[in-house]
């Protein structure tokens, strides 16, 4: 499943924080989920490639102060503030980000990597409650991120910039049914939506990413290796205003979908659409 002809395992220049392309020198930088996993993974990306702040948010300090101490060593100029925060509960990050704000004058790039992953198992079976809770994070989590991004007043301090907010999901929600894992991919296909709809929507205030980072090997997904993932990349710069409100791959081409951006920005390349229909073809 590949929206261009070449796909990598691990990271390339275009992509590499060692590209001066790709520094993120000045930007503040907010990670949800920071505490291990894809969370921690884009940390220490953003430590190398030269951060000025880095947000961590997660539901325990102690893995947040693993994390902090491996960005020490990466980036030991990056200025780091760790957060004990559950993202269900908009009342715990509307601070997170007024303090931010009011710390560095910005908010430049929020990694949205929180998320639960229920016990496998089927839909029909499955305690309702314990769905819910599932819907509770990925869902309204998400949303309560967005909101208290949006509702944090940056204007006389951004110059005309706007944050990037950028998802993680899976491939999951695109391909047919996997028995078992029906609790988790309905609350992931959700996403894409909310993310466009709230990019339409906050033209002049927020760019959203939703990027599929492939399998890796985090404590969510043990129960189902990370390659070389490098988030500093396109998407959150201004090069990849393009992909503003679409769905992409971490292992696709950065060049060819430079490339086609126009057919990618003008069009329904990279959106959930339903395919078939009258006037479709």
């Amino acid at each position: 499943m590949s929206y261009t002809k070449v796909n990598h395992g691990a990271s390339y220049p275009a992509i590499s924080t060692s590209n001066p392309a790709n520094s993120a020198a000045g930007k503040v930088v907010l990670i949800t989920g920071a505490g291990s996993g894809i969370g921690q993974a884009a940390a220490t990306s953003f430590a190398t490639a030269d951060a000025k702040a880095l947000i961590l948010i997660g539901r325990r300090t102690k893995p947040l102060t693993k994390t902090a101490a491996i960005i020490s060593q990466k980036g030991p100029g990056v200025q780091v503030r760790l957060y004990e925060a559950d993202i269900s509960d908009a009342n715990a990050l509307k601070p997170v980000m007024a303090e931010t704000v009011s710390t560095f004058g910005q908010i430049d790039i929020v990694i949205h990597a929180a998320g639960v992953l229920p016990a496998l198992g089927p839909i029909s079976t499955m305690p309702v409650e314990e769905f819910w809770k599932v819907l509770e994070v990925n869902i309204k989590g998400t949303l309560n991120v967005a909101q208290s991004l949006l509702a944090t007043d940056t204007s006389e301090k951004r110059a005309g910039s706007k944050p990037v907010l950028v998802t993680l999901n899976t491939a999951g929600m695109l391909m047919p049914p996997i028995p078992g894992m029906g609790g988790y991919v309905v609350s992931k296909a959700v996403l894409p939506k909310l993310t466009e709809y709230l990019a339409a929507e906050n033209p002049d205030k927020l760019r959203t990413v939703t990027v599929h980072p492939g399998l890796i090997r985090t404590p969510m997904a043990v129960e189902l290796e990370e390659a070389g993932l490098k988030l500093p990349g396109l998407g959150h710069q201004p090069r990849g205003i393009f992909l503003n409100g679409k769905f992409v791959f971490a292992n696709w081409d950065v060049e060819e979908l430079k490339a086609r951006k126009t057919e990618i920005k003008n069009g329904t390349e990279l959106s959930l659409v339903l395919s078939g229909l009258s006037g479709d073809r």
